[in-house]
This record gives C-alpha cells, structure tokens and sequence, in this order.
C-alpha cells in the first residue's frame, strides 16, 4: 500500500513533464502557418508606408530644389525556426525522504528576416524619371473621379492650353497659372458627370497615313489580305473606281452622346480647344509636331492632342503643393519665384484641390503620411483624401514607366537577426 502511494506522486509529476516536452516538441511544427498569419500583413502594411514616405520625402527634397533618391526593396526573405528540448529525472534518492522529481523544458522560437534593398541609378531611374508618359495610360485610370487628377497631374498642355507650364522647373523664374487648363478640365468633369461623354477605345482610319488613289482593277486579293496584316485597309469612295489604302489603329476616343452635342459646355470646351462642335468623337492622342501641323489644315478637328509630362515634372509639379515654412522663405533655403507684387510668388495655386503637403514643427499625430525634412515635419493630412489619391496615382504611374524585364544593378542584402 505504502509503495502504491509513493508511485501514484511520481507517476503524476511525470506526466505533467511529458505534457511539457510534448507542446515543446509540437510548437514547431504549427509555427509556420501562425507566423503567416502574425507576420504577411505585418510586412505588407509597412512596405506600403515606407514606400509612401519615400515618395512624399523625394517630392519635398524637389521643392527644395534637392535631389530625389529612390531605394527598392525587390525581396523580403524572413525565416521562422522552434526547436523544443526536454528532460525528465525522478525516482528515489539516498539523501531525503520520499521521491525525487527532477526536470527542464525550453521552448526556442527566432524570426530572421533578410532585406535587399536596390537602390535606382543610371540609365535605368533617368529612363523612368524623364521618359514622357503616353495618352494611353488615361485608359488604366479612366474609371472613378481620378480621370481630372490625371489631367491636372500628368498633362503638361492641351491643344495648346497650358497647365502651369514653368510649374516643372526646379527654380522658375516667373510666376504661372494653370486657371484656363483647370477650366477645360471642369468642362469636361461636368460632361463627364452627368453622362455626356465617356472615355473609350475605337478603331479609327487615320487619312494623314493614306496612299495615292489607286484604281480598283488594280487591287488584287492579296494586296487586301497584306493590309490587313499591317494593319491597313482600301477604302472606295461613293461613285468612284478608285481605292484608298488608310492606316487603321485603335486608340483612345472621348464618345459624345446626343445629349451632350452642342450642349453649353461642350460648345465652350471645343472652342478652348479649338475642335469642331456636335462630333459624336473626338480622338485622344499623345501630341506630336507633324500631327499637329497637319491638324491645323483640316477642315474638321476631332483630334485632342495631349502632351504629357514624364514622371520627374509630374514630381515637380506636385512640389509646387508643399507649403514651405516661412523661416525657410526668409533664409533662402527653399527656392522662391518673385510674383507681380515682389512677393514671393504662392505656387500652392497650381495645385489646390489636387495636392497638398503641410509642413510644422513638431511630429503631426494621425497623419497620413509624414517625413521629416530640414527640421520640419511634411505631411499629408489625414481628411485630405485627393492628395492621398493623388500619391496613390503617382506612385502606379512610376511602377508603369519602368521598363519590364529590367537588370537589377548590386543588391545591399541585410541579415538581421531576431
């Protein structure tokens, strides 16, 4: 009896042990699918801040007149290791009474993520900085209220109306406006908004790319068939033996509908822009000299030419929205244009409604985004949601520019341990 009581403690102390060692031994293995669940969104909402502070510090170091750096982080490589070790003694000993319990658990978990950053040099961040963007992108942000950032953003002018043209030099020299452009643009987002016109792809024959007139026994089945292939076509005019071969191609196209034709704005809009009024189209392309020359001879204007600013004047351009403190002003540190007044001239105009960064002393709280610069922290305020757009815009409009398939250059690999 007595040895039955003394067997049931040890018994019991054991099992508390092996229950012990046990959880060590398993916590390996369900540590990996919870170390997705604590660490993926972990890891994918600071990549997201850091990178929107990279991009709000480069846009302050412009307005400064500072050099931009922009450093990628291609790969995040984070390793998760458990390991559980356990012992147990028990049992009887010489030097007291009674049974012995001896043992030790230890339970080892490390997270050892590995960073590579890239930073962008050479050719390559030259080629994305000040490579013109191309009218076609207005297809992939055409949808929601972004269509009229996109404008004020990325469209240095249309048919020849500037939007702040100076506004994209580091250091102007005089003061500019953009209050025509901003006009066109409201036109336009009125139209828009109550289903006037709508953005579209269309397939157009563009007459400026035509042959001679060619007679039609001439043209032979095959000749068809290669136009085809490059894509031309013949065209016969009514009451003539005559074949035209025209260029066809699909681009974008601004869709009148009946309601809109002659409508008050679209009649202001066309005149600004110097198109003919009551179109049911009007082409949209990026603006090239010959085209435009040749634009000025024909009797019907249905084409919008855009010239599109590259990333470092949009960049530029959004700069103009930082408010610089007025200690900066009076030292000189930030680059100041002179205004009809000989005051400093305020370039926040240019981009009001569309972008803007504040500036003050101390840390802001709740802040979108914030960096600090020069003693100052620049931020963008949490209720300000065109300007975080605005950033959102800028940021796909970068990752668009570069070119796919690049070489990545030297990679700064960083262990650290956990």
């Amino acid at each position: 009896m007595d040895s039955l009581a003394r067997a049931k403690p040890r018994w019991h102390a054991f099992g508390r042990w092996a229950a012990l060692v046990a959880t060590c031994v398993a916590a390996g293995g369900c540590l990996g699918p919870q170390a997705v669940s604590h660490t993926r969104i972990r890891y994918n909402e600071v990549f997201r801040s850091t990178n929107d502070q990279q991009l709000l510090l480069n846009i302050v170091r412009l307005r400064y007149a500072d050099s931009p750096v922009f450093i990628d982080l291609p790969n995040i490589t984070s390793q998760f290791e458990a390991s559980g070790l356990g012992n147990y003694n028990g049992g009887y000993g010489y030097q007291f009474r009674g049974p012995t319990s001896l043992g030790f658990g230890q339970l080892s978990l490390r997270d050892t993520p590995t960073l590579s950053y890239h930073p962008r040099e050479g050719k390559e961040i030259a080629r994305a900085l000040l490579t013109p963007l191309s009218a076609e992108l207005l297809q992939v942000l055409r949808t929601g209220t972004t269509l009229e950032q996109f404008y004020l953003m990325a469209v240095k002018e249309i048919n020849d109306v500037p939007n702040a043209s100076l506004s994209t030099q580091l250091t102007p020299v005089a003061p500019d406006d953009n209050i025509t452009f901003r006009y066109c643009v409201q036109l336009l987002k009125a139209l828009r908004q109550r289903g006037a016109v709508e953005l579209g792809i269309a397939t157009t024959e563009e007459s400026g790319d035509s042959s001679d007139p060619i007679p039609t026994q001439q043209v032979q089945g095959r000749d068809v068939v290669n136009a085809a292939k490059d894509s031309y076509v013949f065209r016969i005019a009514p009451g003539s033996n005559r074949a035209t071969l025209l260029k066809r191609e699909k681009g974008l196209v601004i869709r009148v509908r009946p309601e809109g034709r002659y409508s008050p704005e679209e009649q202001e809009l066309t005149q600004l822009l110097r198109l003919t009024p009551g179109l049911a189209k009007y082409k949209m392309k990026s603006e090239q000299a010959l085209e435009a020359e040749e634009d000025e001879m024909r009797t019907i204007r249905d084409t919008i030419y855009l010239n599109m600013r590259s990333v470092l004047e949009i960049a530029i351009f959004l700069s103009k929205g930082v408010c610089v403190p007025e200690e900066h002003v009076r030292h000189g540190i930030v680059p100041t244009t002179p205004g009809p007044d000989g005051r400093p001239y305020d370039w926040s105009q240019v981009t009001a409604g569309l972008f803007c960064v504040r500036a003050q002393r101390h840390r802001p709280c709740n802040a979108e985004v914030a960096v600090k610069y020069r003693g100052y922290w620049f931020y963008i305020a949490p209720d300000d949601v065109n300007s975080r757009a605005v950033l959102t815009i800028f940021e796909v409009l970068f990752s668009l520019q570069e070119s796919d398939g690049k070489q990545l250059g030297p990679l700064l690999t960083l262990p650290l341990g956990g």
